[in-house]
């Protein structure tokens, strides 16, 4: 009887310990040796490699492999490296696409490996995704006079649904302005701009970018969105040239 009562009390325990170990997860920085790998915790993962961190052969051909071993839902993927800048030729870069879309947990250890021939030369790491996140950029702004409006994400996504958001302003040919640090929204966003900022029948252009924000979530900005332009109907009169 003893025994009985103990049981559900452990199988209790072990929960909340599984759900203190997902909300409190320390995150390394990268890169992890000599992997920089960034995921939209969905499906896609995007994998940089130093080689030369490595000594080898210049003639290797290396490829990155990435494996959850799990008897419910095992899932893995792989893809080749290749120089992605003529002027740094160590750096190599590939896209790992997994089969089914939000595959990534809070709770997952992957292991990513790097095999190269003919060298043999390899290095391995464990990788959690929910520590380098980097999501999809936003969709184009839409300005309404001073009101800026877009989607977080192109598509509305299942796991994350928390961003901080940055935006950018400029007059066309000028540099960007940042008018939001690390505000915070869900799926639809909105800023205004400030009329006494803008000048009348001059070009404009802004722009947004997102990164998840959840207490168990760690990553980097996105990629910034497609920038929208439009023709400023309030603001300061254009002074006569």
């Amino acid at each position: 009887m003893k025994k009985t009562k103990i049981r559900p009390f452990l199988c209790l325990l072990l929960h909340f310990l599984q759900i203190y170990s997902a909300e409190g997860i320390s995150c390394p920085s990268l890169p992890l040796k000599s992997l920089t790998c960034y995921n939209d915790f969905s499906h896609t993962m995007n994998c940089v490699w130093n080689s030369s961190a490595v000594y080898g052969d210049a003639e290797d051909v290396c490829t990155v492999h990435a494996e959850y071993k799990s008897t419910d839902h095992p899932y893995n993927a792989s893809c080749d490296l290749k120089p992605f800048d003529v002027s740094k030729p160590a750096l190599k870069n590939c896209s790992l696409f997994f089969k089914r879309k939000y595959v990534f947990w809070t709770t997952h250890n992957i292991s990513i490996n790097v095999n190269c021939m003919p060298s043999k030369r390899s290095e391995s790491i464990f990788y959690n995704p929910s520590c380098h996140i980097k999501v999809n950029p936003p969709g184009k702004p839409t300005i309404n006079q001073t009101t800026v409006t877009w989607f977080t994400q192109v598509e509305k996504h299942k796991m994350i649904k928390n961003f901080r958001y940055q935006l950018q302003w400029k007059q066309k040919d000028e540099s960007w302005h940042y008018l939001s640090e690390k505000k915070e929204c869900k799926w639809e966003c909105m800023e205004q701009l400030k009329p006494n900022l803008l000048m009348k029948d001059e070009t404009y252009e802004a722009r947004v970018r997102v990164q998840a924000f959840y207490k168990s979530l760690s990553g980097t900005w996105s990629e910034w969105s497609p920038t929208e332009s439009w023709v400023s109907q309030v603001g300061s009169p254009k002074p006569a040239s």
